[in-house]
């Protein structure tokens, strides 16, 4: 069926980005070439940050909107009426839904994961936000810091292929019946795609919001909006390893040695005592990781801990 079958909808009438952490960005780089065509983009907080309140109100606005950008969010994912179909069914019949992927992909960063409690809730990590299964693995055997930096382990060529093939597989299951794709995105930037294993550059960001408005039936060639200097989501800046460089066949950057925060080199020394710190406090943290991302540990080639955490 033709998701696009009319123009897009004027009149100053409201234009809705909804998603994760990507979604802001990309809001913002579809505010100049959407208010050229007549409409307004609307500022949401991300999803996960949505309460009752904000949902209500994004809600209310569908009612009258041009157009809801949305990544696939499922049906009361973190608050009631928040999933994509039951916002996409309050769009008036003239309206447009686009759909675009969560950018994820791990095989820049192999070990790089999220994290969830024991009763399954999203958890940071101190310094990093995302965390490492060496790290993971070492709190499950009850690892020091000097031992866990001692034994730092570098992926296999093998095993990051096998990671980077398991993520691509993944996306492209995750874009079936998307608006826009961006595997191909990943595959034509490489190492210049992502900052983590959910936080895009600009380039990428880029890249996709004229895929939207290509989408939307707008001008989307190169001067379709000004791409800014300052990287949206680059605050945090996961290491790119020699070893993964080498595997995926991409120029070694030794401005990536490490976990760069707001400009400031975080060594691995600190991030792996914060982390242990952490983990020596919430257990379940460890445990469930060690549960949850098995799959990932076997392509890795990361051997189940003698002792996990219970």
């Amino acid at each position: 069926m033709d998701r696009h079958p009319l123009p897009l909808p004027s009149g100053g009438r409201p234009v809705l980005v909804w998603g994760n952490c990507q979604a802001a960005p990309t809001a913002d780089l579809l505010r100049a070439p959407l208010a050229a065509a007549g409409c307004e983009i609307v500022d949401v907080p991300p999803v996960f940050l949505a309460d009752a309140d904000d949902v209500q109100r994004v809600r209310e606005l569908l009612a009258d909107a041009a157009a809801l950008v949305s990544q696939p969010i499922r049906d009361e994912y973190a608050t009631p009426g928040c999933g994509t179909r039951q916002l996409a069914a309050l769009l008036p019949a003239d309206a447009r839904l686009v759909t675009f992927p969560v950018a994820f992909d791990t095989r820049a960063f192999p070990y790089q994961v999220n994290a969830h409690d024991g009763d399954g809730h999203r958890v940071t990590a101190p310094m990093t936000d995302y965390h490492d299964l060496r790290i993971l693995d070492a709190a499950a055997r009850g690892w020091s810091v000097d031992q866990t930096v001692d034994r730092w382990p570098q992926p296999s060529a093998e095993a990051v292929l096998r990671t980077t093939a398991a993520s691509r597989a993944e996306l492209r299951r995750r874009e079936h019946d998307i608006d826009v794709p961006v595997s191909d995105l990943l595959d034509e930037l490489g190492p210049d795609a992502l900052f983590t294993i959910t936080h895009p550059t600009n380039a990428l960001l880029a890249a996709q919001a004229r895929r939207i408005l290509a989408a939307l039936g707008l001008p989307d060639g190169p001067d379709a909006f000004a791409v800014p200097d300052r990287e949206y989501l680059g605050e945090r800046r996961a290491p790119l390893e020699p070893a993964v460089a080498a595997a995926l066949d991409w120029p070694a950057d030794p401005d990536r040695a490490e976990w760069i925060f707001r400009g400031e080199r975080l060594p691995l020394r600190d991030v792996v005592a914060a982390h242990l710190e952490r983990y020596a406090a919430h257990p379940d943290v460890v445990a469930d990781s060690i549960r949850r991302h098995a799959d990932r540990r076997a392509l890795i080639g990361l051997p189940t801990p003698d002792r996990p955490t219970a």
